[in-house]
């Protein structure tokens, strides 16, 4: 079934109010209209970004993000002319991660809702991007921080049905996260140990397919998961040694039961081996 697009998503939130575009201070962009309207400005909760006083989660050459205000702000930097030549041909970012947003709260999955995504320009160049989005709730437990409780038993069985039953969720929606890694889901944990409202973050690579996610773009993401799930608890529970047959087909069990899909095979098995075994460039296996 065919799917409303990026353009159309967005051309939506503007028609709809839900969305308003501004402009102030050298920014220009789309501002959540409930948000604004009680009372904060745009462009000098962007300029928090650099308050001495703001918590850092980022800081690299192309990212940079803290939280200041009581929300989380992460700035794209462009380096270079032809860098930031190439950007006005393209949708802004914080756009698309807009976009994406407002596609999985269509479809009940959790996300931090997005407040604002705006550009600043620079000699009619782009030069950086900014996006503004609410803080996790500190009931919302990123799942690489849980890695070692999901290692065996019934967490591991309820790791597996509810990060498979979201990504099913969110492909049936049109959206490839793009880094769909433990540390960017994450869940609620009760007093009792039963894990639920398993949503998503950092949206930054992801895609929203018009017509229906293709089967390989399914696979990567689902070898994504398995590979990081594999890393993280060697590293929190280096107790537990996890054989890797056993928790792919168990992830393509439960991915074909509640989808259809059946995902396993030889190129899945490859993909989670290579990713499993890999080293970034920032040094992160």
């Amino acid at each position: 079934m065919e799917q409303p697009g990026l353009p159309e998503i967005l051309e939506t939130v503007t028609e709809n109010g839900n969305y308003l575009p501004f402009e102030g201070s050298g920014f220009a962009g789309l501002v959540r209209r409930d948000w604004m309207h009680a009372g904060n400005d745009p462009a000098e909760t962007l300029k928090l970004i650099d308050d001495p006083s703001a918590r850092k989660c980022k800081s690299g050459r192309k990212v940079f993000a803290v939280v200041a205000g009581g929300v989380f702000i992460k700035r794209y930097n462009f380096r270079g002319c032809w860098n930031a030549f190439r950007k006005i041909f393209k949708t802004p970012r914080p756009e698309r991660v807009l976009a994406g947003a407002v596609r999985l709260k269509e479809f009940e999955i959790p996300t931090p809702e997005v407040l604002i995504a705006a550009r600043r320009t620079k000699f009619r160049l782009p030069y950086e991007d900014f996006l503004v989005t609410r803080e996790l709730s500190t009931l919302q437990l990123p799942l690489d921080k849980l890695a070692g409780e999901f290692a065996q038993g019934d967490p591991y069985r309820q790791f597996v049905s509810g990060v498979t039953a979201l990504m099913v969720k969110m492909h049936a929606a049109g959206v490839e996260h793009g880094d769909l890694s433990l540390r960017n889901i994450f869940c609620r944990k009760s007093q009792i140990g039963i894990y639920s409202g398993w949503g998503v973050i950092d949206l930054d690579g992801c895609r929203i397919h018009v017509e229906e996610m293709p089967e390989p773009r399914r696979k990567r993401e689902l070898a994504r998961v398995i590979s990081s799930y594999l890393r993280c608890v060697k590293s929190r529970a280096p107790q537990v040694k996890l054989d890797a047959d056993t928790v792919i087909g168990d992830f393509t069990r439960k991915y074909k039961e509640l989808s259809g899909y059946n995902l396993a095979g030889s190129a899945l098995d490859a993909r989670v081996g290579y990713l499993t075994g890999r080293i970034r460039k920032d040094g992160r296996s």
